[in-house]
């Protein structure tokens, strides 16, 4: 398999008044492109910290993080925003859905800064609705939608791109178990069908179960 992601003693401090809080220590793995991994952890156990460590979102305090031959951990905020661009797509919690964009506006969002025509981004937008089975719902506002309706424009926003990486962070956190196992195996479709690699923070024993490699943190370091 070939390699997509290798961390090598990663580390993350937090500085507060009390102290020092490791939030990360020494974490090592490597991610094959077309795992799907499973990060599990109590609340508080760095789980969150590495996702966002990951998508160059937040600075390391020490440690590797190399995205094939592309060092994260040292790269510029333009190249992290580049990198991001052209090779990740997140899904949150929360859905991040912009309230006043219909459903299709939202999935073309992050191709607004592209110079690709109109019709094409709409175009590109239906077909990945349509993956996700909301082709019919294309004009809907988010809040004309249900939660697991909502959590599927975004995963649909996710593949916009055409990411090989996807970041997922409890996508299911806000879902009852019914709408988690649809949002799950949707997951498992994409990545099995198109070979995009996920990492998905999850604490939900249901959802680690999708996953192919695990990965379980206690107190910032892997178990």
């Amino acid at each position: 398999m070939n390699m997509i992601l290798k961390i090598n003693n990663l580390n993350k401090q937090y500085h507060h008044k009390d102290g020092v809080v490791d939030a990360l220590k020494n974490v090592s793995f490597q991610v094959d492109q077309g795992d799907f991994v499973t990060i599990t952890g109590s609340s508080g156990s760095g789980k969150s910290t590495l996702l966002l460590c990951l998508a160059g979102l937040i600075k390391t305090t020490s440690g590797e993080i190399l995205f094939k031959d592309f060092r994260i951990d040292t790269a510029s905020d333009k190249q992290l925003s580049d990198f991001r661009k052209n090779n990740a797509g997140f899904v949150m919690q929360s859905f991040a859905l912009i309230p006043y964009l219909t459903a299709i506006e939202n999935v073309m969002l992050p191709l607004a800064i592209s110079n690709m025509e109109k019709s094409k981004k709409y175009n590109q937008a239906l077909e990945l609705l349509r993956l996700v089975g909301l082709e019919n719902r294309k004009n809907h506002l988010p809040n004309e939608l249900s939660a697991g309706q909502q959590q599927r424009v975004a995963i649909a926003r996710a593949l916009v791109n055409k990411p090989s990486l996807i970041l997922a962070d409890e996508p299911t956190g806000n879902l009852d178990p019914a709408l988690s196992v649809e949002i799950l195996d949707l997951l498992k479709n994409i990545n099995q069908q198109q070979g995009i690699t996920i990492l998905m923070v999850t604490h939900s024993p249901l959802a680690s179960g999708y996953g192919n490699h695990k990965i379980h943190l206690t107190d910032g370091s892997l178990i």
